[in-house]
């Protein structure tokens, strides 16, 4: 092609025209000749469906009549019958005559199908015919055999509109094909009707039929008025003011008119039987309560107006009317009635006087309202079947009227498309012949034009890429475009040097101050006027892209100014946010982020900081109660251990005394000779021994007090122990011991006590003995052997008593030591929370200098959750980075879905593991927010990839920026959320 001269190439440019003419004019030929053939293929099919049309108006009209024949038993509609079967016969002959001849190649498969299915349904015809004529034949099974006859015929009509490639012959065939639906559905209305007139009942699915056939009628009617001409359109309009179309309405009124009254009947039976009117009445009369009383004028009412609404109802008869007025004077006597009765229980009468007073007979009622529900009033079957065929017949006339018109217009079709082909042809072949001329002359005329331009542009452009220094006009010849073009190109040559020149000093200004950018520098601007609007824009473009980008450090550097001051809950204004997009809007974020992060941990110190100070109170209070504790424990423990020392003492006494006592009794054993002397003695002796016993007993019962004592102050010293934690876990076992001690104790001293009581009674029976022993000596000595024996077993009893009261005192001893020791333990524990709350309040004074939201503190409990959360707004940021290193390559790409990004693998793994805050409507927030910055990215790509406009693309921006700032404030709801919950 490059080889190919410039003349050459301009013939072969006007030959692509030439022979796409030709070519065109050869396609339009043959589309025309293929319209032509379309045509006369339409035609042969209007032929068939004509006949076919034909025959289904004989077929409708022999399906109704056999359907009255077989319904009467043979009795009406025989000659009828016997008519129509003749003339179907005779229009089921010219069909098959012209099915003969008729090419079936030239059609679809389905019209074939459709033929055969026809004439295999026509071919049963004599069969269905002679089981009519015998009344073997079930309607529904005669519906059957003629309705799909129908169906086929039909189906011929619905493909002839695939035939035609013309729109005027498609709205006239459309117009056909809608009156043979009118037809059909006419012939449904014209059946059912009959079949209710002559029932006299309108039963649900009679009604559905009724009302189905005239909506498609009526639907096919509009249809037919979208697509007829003027004529067609006066024609039906004549035809719908016919007195048999007048009479139609008149009769469908009369089923419209049924259903309505049978609803009203049926309101009428319901508001007057179980649980209407009657039976409010009679629960009235045997209880007399004024909620019957109401009911029934409420009811009353419901019947009267509908009563009325019946009465309303165009066209109703006098019998009609009668019934309304017999069934009004029944419930008018029931409501007279009720008031009677109202009248009877304010005087107190008896149920059965009442009763005598109700005289209503509501048969007439009943029978009213059975009369009107079951028959049909104003209704002439035989009348109806007489209209609604002659309306019939007038679509067949239509029908007819129009097959002759659809078949004229194709052949006049068919006459203008041979004279049209004709002359397009000689019309084609003229002009070629005048194109092919003219395209030599001009040719030659541009080709030399052009040559001379050639010259003058390789100058040109040699000094626009600096070939050339300078450059010189164009010769300018003639008056011509090619001249015009040359003049108006030396003045273009000339503006354009100076532009470039000016350019060129812009060029290295902006290279100089682009070097100044790139060396972090934002303050320089570039000065220089451009020539051209272009290098002038540019230089616009890039003082603004170094202003706004100084902006948004600026903007960023006064946040992170803020932070460093402690003001961390500080924030970017709306306008300051502007522009904030991109890799731009992922530096603000983070920013935040950081913002954020640092609240929380200061948030976290702040809680902490305020918790240990509570607590540190806590521990002081609790140190200085252990110290009193102690202190006064140690003076009751001093006191407890110098009793026991005085109890040990009284006791080795005791035991001095006893052994006396062992000394004196030998001693009267052994003096028996000395009578009175040794019972004088022996009486002074047991009075001693009586001291000594009433002594002992008096001891015990200190003894018994001190156990007493010192098991509740052991018990005192376990309560502490147990306040005291750890360090009083060595004083428990001390206090336990101790208790079991004066347990053990206080068990002694009941045994002491009651062989000192026992010591006691033999005491004074020894003083009784003594006496007696100056009477007997006898006596005597038996009475001082017995003294002997309860004198050693007291001996043994203080013996074992002054041994425990060793161990007690011990006890006690080691408890004053354990109790000093607490004492020192619980000063260091004071000393200790000092310290603590000293920490506490250094800390809350550190955090006390920051500025954070005091959302925070309401959200930092759950550690590891913030920890999670922060990694998930760090991910998004990451996110967006990723998606946006690739933006300047134009691709789309597909975003990965809010479920397989790390954030939403978590918030699946929450939702598995049902934690407490994924039923709050936060986390449903959350959810969609999450949602919503996907799909935004995915936009912003589609976008970029799409190469829209700057703004459309800031838009966009804008919107992630927002959604990721509204994932960010989620998040922290749902940290607040989870807080809310631990601290319940």
């Amino acid at each position: 092609m490059h080889n190919i001269s410039l003349k050459n190439k301009i013939l072969l440019i006007l030959a692509l025209p030439i022979f796409t003419i030709i070519f065109l004019s050869v396609d339009i030929s043959l589309s025309k000749l293929e319209e032509k053939n379309a045509m006369i293929n339409t035609k042969n099919y209007l032929e068939l469906s004509i006949l076919s049309n034909k025959l289904l108006s004989s077929i409708q009209e022999e399906r109704e009549i056999s359907l009255i024949f077989t319904t009467s038993y043979g009795k009406t509609k025989k000659n009828e019958l016997k008519t129509v079967r003749n003339e179907s016969n005779e229009r089921i002959s010219a069909l098959d005559e012209y099915i003969k001849n008729f090419d079936t190649s030239k059609y679809s498969n389905d019209i074939n199908t459709k033929i055969d299915n026809l004439k295999k349904q026509l071919s049963l015809i004599n069969d269905t015919r002679n089981k009519i004529d015998s009344i073997s034949i079930s309607d529904e099974d005669l519906l059957i055999y003629y309705t799909s006859i129908v169906d086929t015929i039909l189906s011929f009509m619905d493909e002839i509109l695939s035939y035609s490639n013309d729109g005027i012959l498609s709205k006239k065939l459309q117009a056909y094909i809608s009156i043979a639906n009118i037809i059909e559905k006419a012939t449904l209305e014209r059946r059912v009707v009959r079949e209710v007139f002559e029932k006299g009942q309108l039963t649900n699915e009679d009604y559905y039929t009724f009302t189905s056939s005239v909506a498609a009628q009526q639907t096919f009617l509009e249809l037919f008025k979208k697509v007829a001409t003027s004529e067609q359109l006066e024609l039906l309009e004549k035809m719908s003011t016919c007195e048999e179309c007048k009479q139609v309405e008149n009769f469908r009124d009369i089923i419209y008119n049924k259903s309505t009254k049978d609803q009203i009947i049926s309101d009428i039976q319901t508001y007057s039987g179980y649980g209407g009117l009657i039976h409010n009445f009679k629960d009235y009369v045997l209880s007399g309560e004024d909620k019957y009383l109401n009911n029934i004028q409420k009811f009353h009412t419901s019947i009267s107006r509908n009563l009325n609404k019946y009465r309303r109802i165009a066209g109703i008869t006098k019998e009609e009317k009668r019934f309304l007025k017999d069934i009004k004077r029944i419930f008018d006597a029931y409501l007279g009635n009720s008031l009677e009765v109202m009248d009877a229980y304010s005087l107190n009468k008896s149920i059965k006087e009442i009763n005598s007073l109700i005289q209503v007979d509501d048969t007439e009622a009943i029978q009213a309202l059975q009369q009107l529900s079951s028959n049909m009033y104003g209704v002439d079957s035989n009348k109806w079947f007489l209209v609604s065929t002659n309306r019939i017949d007038y679509f067949n006339s239509l029908s007819n009227s129009l097959a002759v018109k659809i078949k004229n217009y194709i052949d006049e079709k068919n006459s203008s498309l041979n004279k049209d082909f004709i002359m397009m042809v000689s019309f084609n072949i003229i002009m070629l012949v005048i194109v092919f001329a003219i395209s030599l002359f001009m040719t030659r005329v541009i080709v030399n034009s052009l040559k001379s331009f050639k010259a003058g542009l390789e100058d040109f452009f040699m000094y626009v890429i600096r070939e050339k220094e300078h450059i010189q006009a164009m010769e300018v010849k003639g008056s011509d475009e090619f001249a015009l073009m040359t003049k108006d190109m030396n003045e273009k040559i000339q503006k354009i040097e100076a532009s470039i020149e000016q350019d060129k000093k812009v060029v290295v200004e902006i290279s100089d101050v682009m070097g100044k950018v790139s060396n972090g520098f934002f303050e320089y601007k570039v000065h220089e006027v451009a020539a051209t609007n272009e290098v002038e824009s540019l230089k616009q473009i890039i003082n603004k892209m170094i202003t706004y980008t100084k902006q948004k450090v600026n903007n960023i550097n006064k946040v992170l100014d803020h932070y460093a001051m402690g003001k961390y809950n500080f924030r970017l204004s709306e306008e300051e946010k502007i522009g904030m997009y991109g890799d731009f809007g992922t530096l603000s974020t983070g920013s935040v982020l950081l913002g954020q992060s640092t609240s929380q941990l200061i948030a976290m110190i702040t809680n902490a900081g305020k918790e240990l100070e509570h607590n540190t109170k806590t521990l002081t209070q609790s140190s200085k109660m252990l110290s009193g504790s102690a202190n006064e424990q140690a003076s009751s423990l001093e006191q407890t251990a110098a009793a026991i020392e005085e109890i040990t003492s009284n006791m080795q006494s005791s035991s001095n005394d006893v052994s006396k006592m062992l000394t004196i009794a030998s001693e009267l054993n052994s003096s028996a000779n000395t009578g009175n002397e040794l019972a004088n003695k022996t009486s002074y002796s047991m009075d001693e021994i009586n001291e000594k016993v009433s002594a002992i007993s008096e001891a015990i019962s200190v003894i018994d007090q001190i156990a007493f004592q010192t098991n509740i102050l052991s018990l005192n010293a376990a309560v502490e122990a147990a306040t005291a934690g750890e360090a009083g876990k060595g004083f428990a076992v001390v206090a336990g011991e101790v208790r079991n001690l004066a347990n053990r104790s206080a068990e002694a001293a009941n045994e002491i006590k009651k062989l000192v009581e026992d010591a006691s009674i033999k005491s004074n029976e020894g003083k009784t003995i003594a006496n007696e022993m100056i009477q007997g000596y006898d006596s005597l000595a038996n009475k001082i052997s017995q003294t002997r024996e309860i004198i050693n077993n007291v001996s043994t009893a203080i013996k074992e008593q002054e041994s425990g009261m060793v161990q007690i005192n011990n006890a006690i001893n080691l408890l004053d030591q354990m109790t000093q020791k607490n004492a020192t333990t619980s000063s260091n524990i004071d000393n200790l929370s000092k310290q603590v709350a000293s920490l506490s309040r250094r800390l809350l004074g550190i955090t006390s200098q920051a500025q954070i939201d005091d959302k925070y503190y309401d959200m930092v409990d759950d550690i590891s959750l913030i920890q999670e959360v922060s990694k998930y707004k760090n991910d998004h940021i990451n996110f967006k980075r990723k998606y946006f290193d690739d933006l300047d390559e134009f691709k789309t790409c597909t975003v990965s879905d809010c479920k397989s990004c790390n954030l939403g693998k978590w918030v699946l793994t929450c939702e598995t593991e049902n934690r407490d805050y994924v039923n709050s409507k936060e986390w449903q927030v959350l959810k969609n927010k999450h949602e919503l910055v996907h799909n935004k990215v995915q936009d912003y790509i589609n976008l970029n990839a799409s190469r829209v406009d700057n703004k459309t693309l800031k838009n966009s921006a804008s919107e992630i920026e927002e959604a990721t700032t509204e994932v960010f404030n989620s998040l922290n709801d749902i940290l607040k959320v989870n807080t809310y919950l631990l601290r319940q």
